[in-house]
């Protein structure tokens, strides 16, 4: 169970470090008007609402 928990805290952290990368690429294509993907992974045009 430790090894499991000890796993688990690793993912946690090396997802919330993918979780910032995406979170920067949404800003970039935001802020160039280009077309970014909802939570769905459908693909929306910025600003589109």
């Amino acid at each position: 169970i430790a090894d499991l928990k000890e796993t688990s805290k690793a993912l946690e952290e090396k997802k919330l470090k993918i979780d910032c990368v995406i979170q920067a690429l949404e800003s970039e294509v935001a802020e160039e008007g280009g077309v970014a993907c909802d939570a769905a992974g459908e693909q929306v045009q910025e600003g589109s609402d």
